[in-house]
């Protein structure tokens, strides 16, 4: 099949493959999402909402914000610090940081005048929509990296929100016995052609360390970049917590037999493919998250491990049946919306049970947190 998609970003794509030979898969996502102004993520084009590829919880309702919201406050309360920050890596559009602000600002305005809300973000195009978003909240800030913190510098909460899902991943496949990673080159034509290389030592590290056996004839993604940057993290972290809300797995569960493909999937205007080589540059590539990976790094670096759930445990510890309750009340349509809407968070197969929460903390005594009260069944699929 040939690369189609953006003529410009396919073209740099192409004349890359042919100096080198081939690519591995990995640096093909991380130009495809990430190539300055014509990655998918670096681009000014509409990727979240009814005109993009997909939704975020902070699109449906402003009560997942203020729910966060809360958890922070008693974040806030248990560090007992006077400078508290709020760092949100990759906040899009920013609907989430101004729903978290306007909460923190109406309801707890102490909190609000102790802390910083500092956002992470690399793209210009998203940069510009979120100062003009949030212009109204004096205690925003933005920095491009979590890089440009110094070292123990952060004391509050990082947190993230669909982050670690569009991280550019290695595929694998076993063969024999034997794991072998997937490059990409172009022929004459310029059809691509996926060629397989000996797995490098970072990987066959990773799949030791996490113990994880993947079966024969599997073909699967590590995603070595999340461990890099759950080490940043924790370095710049001084004192109090990290929580990663995405969708994933345990490593358990992530390599089972029936998942002889992996995850990795395209999504382009809300629906999905696994033809990664099609809209290059207009087209999302997202694979599930190994929480796992997330939690033994992070104590490498020096965060505990606190707790991990799901979303609908987390935001239903937090208060979301209290605020189901007050809009059945109002039985106006507004309110009736806004259930259907708020439903979507927390139905079992859908999104309350596939977007996982993982806590972790550092330099905290008593780190028990609202969030993690009630915990799930403890199956495969939450067993860290």
């Amino acid at each position: 099949m040939k690369l189609t998609g953006k003529p410009q970003l396919v073209s740099i794509i192409k004349d890359r493959i042919k100096r080198e030979g081939s690519i591995s898969f990995r640096d093909f996502m991380d130009m495809v999402l990430y190539y300055p102004e014509l990655g998918y993520y670096t681009s000014p084009q509409e990727k979240i909402g009814g005109f993009g590829d997909f939704f975020t919880a902070s699109e449906l309702d402003r009560a997942f914000g203020e729910l966060l919201g809360k958890q922070f406050v008693e974040i806030f309360h248990k560090l007992g610090e006077e400078q508290f920050q709020i760092v949100e890596i990759g906040a899009g559009k920013g609907y989430l940081a101004y729903d978290i602000l306007r909460f923190l600002k109406e309801n707890h305005p102490e909190v609000y005048r102790k802390s910083r809300y500092i956002l992470i973000e690399k793209s210009p195009y998203h940069i510009k929509l979120q100062k003009e978003l949030l212009s109204d909240f004096e205690i925003v800030e933005w920095v491009q990296d979590i890089i440009d913190f110094e070292d123990e510098s952060i004391t509050g909460v990082v947190f993230s929100n669909e982050l670690f899902d569009a991280f550019p991943v290695h595929l694998i496949r076993k063969i024999n016995g034997k794991i072998y990673e997937v490059f990409i080159t172009v022929d004459g034509e310029d059809n691509v052609k996926e060629i397989l290389k000996e797995a490098d030592e970072d990987i066959i590290r990773y799949l030791k360390e996490l113990n994880i056996n993947i079966p024969e004839g599997m073909q699967t993604e590590i995603n070595l970049d999340a461990v890099d940057y759950i080490k940043k993290i924790a370095r710049k972290l001084k004192k109090g917590y990290v929580i990663t809300i995405d969708y994933g797995f345990p490593s358990a569960e992530l390599y089972k037999y029936y998942r002889m493909r992996g995850t990795l999937l395209c999504y382009y205007r809300h629906r999905y493919s696994e033809n990664y080589y099609e809209n290059v540059g207009m087209q999302d590539i997202t694979s599930h998250v190994n929480f796992s990976a997330l939690k033994y790094y992070g104590m490498v670096a020096g965060l505990d491990f606190t707790g991990f759930t799901d979303q609908a445990h987390f935001l239903t510890n937090l208060g979301l049946m209290d605020i189901f309750a007050q809009l059945q009340e109002k039985n106006d349509l507004e309110s009736f919306e806004r259930l259907n809407r708020l439903k979507t968070l927390v139905l079992p197969k859908g999104m309350g049970e596939k977007f996982k929460v993982l806590v972790q903390h550092k330099n905290v005594e008593n780190p028990e947190i609202k969030g993690l009260e009630m915990l799930p069944y403890m199956s495969d699929r939450y067993k860290l």
